[in-house]
């Protein structure tokens, strides 16, 4: 009876200690008594906020030296130390803004370049915070590379027999590159054009897809109501270096 009981209290005592193990939380470092309740391992270097953790809930690994940040990228050296770095500084081309109307959208005759009725009202589906809705400009929020892409399809909307012109505006070039229709648009048969520009901008730069109407010989539209009527537009801006 005796030695059945010894045997029964080992059992108890094991399973005890088995469903301890299952529920520890395991601690490396300087501090090795103090863990964040919200882990089950933490493996830290002697300054405490410098550590590697996985969260006892999701699993979810965090690795935190000082280097990290939101949206870096970790990355190896020649000897496999992990640091954590930017895009930019990767030379990871990166989206920073896309766009596009969301109905249709009326493009003027041409008057004068950058007119605000030239610039199409884009509506953002990445890099919102970058877009000022107001001046139908696309903001550039930091220094270096851009790559913008524009296309607008517009037709006719009197059926006159006028011609799409399509540019991108830079602000600090006061101008940029255009495409220029020579076939004429009609109320049902349009016009679809796309540009493409590439340069170095700065912090606060403005960045507009334009579009309007010019007659078929080059020259502006005797009749103000010769304007289009657009049903597809979208710019796209990717941050290269």
């Amino acid at each position: 009876m005796k030695t059945r009981q010894l045997i029964s209290t080992l059992l108890l005592n094991l399973a005890l200690a088995m469903s301890s193990l299952t529920f520890a939380q395991v601690k490396i470092g300087s501090n090795p008594t103090t863990i964040d309740p919200n882990n089950n391992l933490e493996v830290e270097s002697s300054d405490p906020v410098k550590k590697i953790s996985i969260h006892k809930t999701t699993g979810k690994l965090t690795i935190a030296d000082g280097s990290q940040g939101d949206r870096k990228v970790l990355t190896s050296d020649a000897n496999g130390v992990a640091t954590w770095r930017s895009q930019s500084d990767l030379a990871i081309p990166v989206t920073a803004f896309s766009g596009a109307i969301t109905g249709l959208a009326t493009i003027p005759t041409f008057t004068t370049h950058d007119e605000p009725s030239q610039r199409l009202p884009l509506i953002p589906t990445l890099g919102a915070s970058s877009w000022d809705g107001a001046a139908k400009r696309f903001i550039v929020p930091s220094d270096g590379t851009y790559s913008v892409q524009v296309g607008l399809s517009c037709i006719s909307t009197t059926g006159a027999g006028v011609t799409l012109w399509t540019r991108i505006w830079v602000v600090s070039e006061n101008g940029g590159p255009i495409f220029k229709g020579t076939s004429p648009m009609g109320a049902t048969a349009g016009d679809w054009q796309s540009v493409v520009y590439t340069g170095k901008l700065t912090t606060g730069d403005g960045i507009s897809l334009e579009g309007y109407t010019m007659q078929t010989d080059g020259n502006p539209p005797v009749n103000p109501i010769w304007t289009g009527t657009c049903g597809r537009a979208y710019m796209t801006v990717t941050k290269i270096d």
